[in-house]
């Protein structure tokens, strides 16, 4: 008998099994790791083409468009869980519409109909609110006199409510199991706006390089959302009042304690920069919010497995299928971990072995010591956002308490911590994560990971 030599289709079939890695998987894996790239190379651009002082203000500018998260209200999370079991009992019949139950597809238009006044108004308010906060805010300091920053400011608040607009609508897809198709629009519009921003970089435009990352994701979200015919045929519909969603039954009691969590989210992972900004001036902010953008987006990447894997976490407890939940969460979750507490660590590693060699440019960005505070921080997170993903997928938010208590601790740490200097207020955040949040959130995850339906 002869043994079967591994063909490279097998072979390719072996890896995909081992590695996870389905088309949902990939694209969006790929997805984050073009971010990685991206802020590395604009870590590398940066210091090369604007001062200290003009670092500063990128970073805190781009920190400060966070404040979209305080409009969302956490919405998209929202959408994704309850068209995820919407869909789970009907039948994709292509690309462009479903069959199945009409009730539940007057669920789904009503939802997607109801959520695209909301967000239109949501845009609007952000606009304004956000538009005159960033303008007090930053001539507050004055560092920069506000001829070579209002324009900017301007543009990429406007950019950013447009892509606010278009939440709903890519968050419905993804619902919807879209998660590839989504994820590949990102990487294009990301790829365009990162390569505007270097093209602007080394021609010379300073600071107004900046605007074309929102910029160019506003405008190719807006052509990219005219050829999806799925979303429009729900938005078409015309829906039985009698199954139309009930915001306060069907939507707020979820939306309501999400939100919460969503508004935490903003003081947890954005606050830092404008804080340092304030206290100790644009030059540190700018060192600190590059180390943020890079551990931020370590997390986007090592997180990738289990957000693609959402709605199909969401499908499986609308089936009651606990056994297929449990299998795909550990799989995805393993994976995810190995892989963000390696790259944090070869983070610091490369960064300490450039700072020992004296290379000039490591003066603009955190120290070592910041480094693996923030690196321990990623690694932890890791695992809060993905046993997070698995207690949302039950249409439940479970996680305000952590999120209040953390945001709370978080700007207490940053404000006071600034004053004292970067590695005490990074190495308090570390304990904070660890200690507090982590533990508290396993303790949750435990009372869900025992639910036999």
């Amino acid at each position: 008998m002869h043994e079967q030599i591994p063909t490279g289709a097998s072979r390719l079939a072996r890896l995909r099994r081992a590695t996870g890695l389905d088309f949902h998987v990939l694209v969006t894996l790929l997805s984050r790791s073009w971010n990685v790239i991206a802020g590395a190379t604009t870590v590398i651009v940066l210091p090369l083409r604007l001062d200290s002082t003009q670092q500063g203000y990128y970073y805190t500018i781009t920190s400060l468009l966070g404040l979209q998260i305080l409009f969302e209200l956490g919405l998209g999370q929202v959408i994704i869980q309850l068209v995820g079991h919407e869909v789970a009992h009907l039948e994709g019949a292509d690309e462009a519409k479903f069959a199945g139950d009409p009730t539940r597809l007057d669920r789904l238009s009503s939802l997607m109909q109801l959520l695209r006044r909301w967000y239109m108004v949501a845009a609007l308010l952000f606009g304004l609110a956000a538009g005159v906060a960033g303008c007090v805010f930053l001539a507050r300091r004055g560092d920069l006199p506000p001829a070579q920053w209002l324009g900017i400011w301007i543009i990429m608040v406007a950019s950013t409510a447009v892509n606010l607009m278009y939440v709903p609508a890519l968050a419905m897809l993804e619902g919807c199991g879209r998660i590839g198709q989504v994820a590949r629009l990102r990487m294009m519009q990301s790829i365009i706006g990162y390569c505007g921003l270097w093209l602007g970089l080394i021609l010379g435009a300073g600071l107004w390089s900046a605007v074309m990352v929102p910029l160019a994701s506003a405008v190719s979200t807006g052509l990219w959302l005219r050829r999806a015919h799925l979303y429009d045929w729900l938005l078409r519909r015309v829906v039985d009042p009698a199954n139309r969603i009930a915001w306060r039954r069907d939507v707020l009691p979820f939306q309501a304690r999400i939100a919460i969590s969503a508004m935490s989210g903003y003081f947890l992972f954005y606050a830092f920069t404008p804080l340092i900004f304030a206290n100790r001036g644009a030059v540190e902010a700018g060192r600190f919010g590059i180390a943020m953008t890079i551990f931020n987006a370590l997390s986007a990447v090592g997180t990738s497995w289990v957000y693609a894997k959402t709605p199909a976490m969401a499908m499986h407890i609308a089936r009651g299928e606990r056994k297929e939940l449990n299998q795909t969460f550990f799989g995805i979750f393993k994976r995810s971990l190995i892989f963000t507490v390696s790259a944090a660590a070869g983070v610091v590693v490369c960064a300490s072995l450039l700072d020992w060699a004296g290379v000039p440019q490591m003066t603009r960005i955190a120290s070592p010591g910041v480094l693996a505070c923030l690196a321990l921080v990623c690694s932890c997170n890791c695992v809060v956002f993905s046993l997070a993903a698995y207690m949302r997928a039950h249409r439940e938010e479970p996680m305000h308490g952590v999120s209040v208590t953390g945001a709370v601790a978080t700007t207490l740490v940053a404000y006071f911590g600034s004053r004292v200097g970067m590695l005490p207020m990074s190495a308090m955040y570390a304990a904070l994560t660890a200690f507090v949040m982590l533990p508290w959130t396993i303790l949750l995850f435990q009372r869900y990971w025992r639910r036999t339906q």
